[in-house]
Parts: C-alpha cells; structure tokens; sequence
C-alpha cells in the first residue's frame, strides 16, 4: 500500500507524464509502443534500483543505531512532521516552503529526460529517484523504520516488494500510454486529483508515522 501511494505522488507520477509526452514527440504511431517500452523500461529501472539502493543504505545505518529505540522514534516524528506538511502543502500550498523536487534540479531533469539512449534514461531515472525523494521520501522513512525493526529474512523481501510497488504505476502507464490522446486522458484525469491524492498520501504518511512510534 506505501509503495503504491508513493509510486502515484505527483512527483515521480507528474514526471512521468512529462517524460512520456517528450518521448512521444516525433514518433510515429506503430514505433509508439516499443519505443516506450525500451527506453521508458530503463527508466523505471533506473529508479527502482536507485530507490532500492538508497533503502538498502538507510536501513542498514538505522538497523545499526536501532540498539535503543531512540533512532525510530525521532524517524516516526519525522514522518508524522512530514506527513502534516504534505497536508499543509494541499490546502496552502503558497505558505511557506513546499516538499517537491528542488527548483535547482529541474533543468538537469529536463536534459536528462531528452535522452534517446536506454542508458541515459536509466541514468536519468536514478536522478528523479534522487531528485523526489524530498516530496515522496516520508513514506518510504516510515516503512524502513518499521522494516528495520524486523529480522534480515523479512525485511529484504518486503523492501523489494516496496519498491516493486512504487514503480507498478510507472509500468502500467507505460503499459496504457501508446499515443497522444491517450496521454492526454490520463493527464486531464491526473492533473486535477493531484491536490487530493496530496491529501490522501499526506494522511497515510501521518497515520505510518503514528504506527512508527507506537511500535518503536
């Protein structure tokens, strides 16, 4: 359920679409699909393994520091803290600073995403990996510091099956999305349930952060 939440953010969902517009430009019809399918699949890769690969690395210092439950109590905190400035940033999203992708990275992204090659888009999902985890990292905290809690055989498994999650919406856009006016379906549908799926994820991040610190 994290993954999922996390993997339709409008972060790492809104970038996407961008993406996929710009890989659709100048593309004929019937090269449509597999054109998508080989460089939109390295990108997703290149995100999920980024998005792993940080886990694996916040997990394995916060397992270290977990001899005292002090670690996972200031992560449950942190996540609560996270989860009301996502709610805050729904319904006043002009007060103060906003949890989004850093306005210094965005036109790094934009040339990152122009690439045309499957290992410049790999590389290019490892940076919007990088790059969201400001908006769409409090979820994923909280369930590394609730994974960390349990023994290695359980918490690798379902790390993978997290990150499987938060990429699952990036595939089955991939899968649906074949021509402009399918794209601008799902953009006219997404575009204005974004603030309400703020709501939502910021709501779960509050209530994971709760289940954190009741469980630390």
């Amino acid at each position: 359920m994290g993954g999922l939440l996390d993997g339709l953010n409008p972060c790492a969902f809104g970038v996407l679409l961008s993406f996929v517009a710009i890989l659709l430009a100048g593309v004929a019809m019937g090269e449509a699909r597999p054109r998508l399918w080989r460089v939109g699949g390295a990108y997703v890769a290149g995100m999920f393994v980024t998005y792993l690969l940080l886990g694996l690395g916040l997990i394995t210092a916060v397992t270290f520091l977990t001899r005292t439950h002090l670690p996972v109590r200031l992560m449950g905190f942190l996540v609560v803290a996270l989860g009301l400035w996502m709610l805050k940033d729904a319904a006043l999203p002009e007060a103060g600073w906003r949890l989004e992708m850093p306005a210094a990275s965005h036109g790094l992204v934009r040339r990152m995403l122009a690439q045309t090659t499957p290992v410049g888009l790999f590389l290019a999902g490892g940076l919007v990996g990088l790059c969201t985890v400001p908006c769409s990292g409090a979820i994923y905290l909280g369930v590394l510091a609730l994974l960390a809690q349990q023994p290695l055989a359980v918490r690798l498994p379902y790390l993978v099956i997290y990150n499987i999650m938060f990429v699952a919406p990036l595939l089955v856009l991939l899968t649906l999305v074949a021509n402009r006016r399918t794209l601008n379906r799902i953009g006219h549908w997404y575009i204005p349930r974004k603030t309400p799926i703020k709501v939502v994820v910021g709501a779960f991040t509050v209530l994971l952060g709760f289940v954190v610190l009741v469980t630390a």
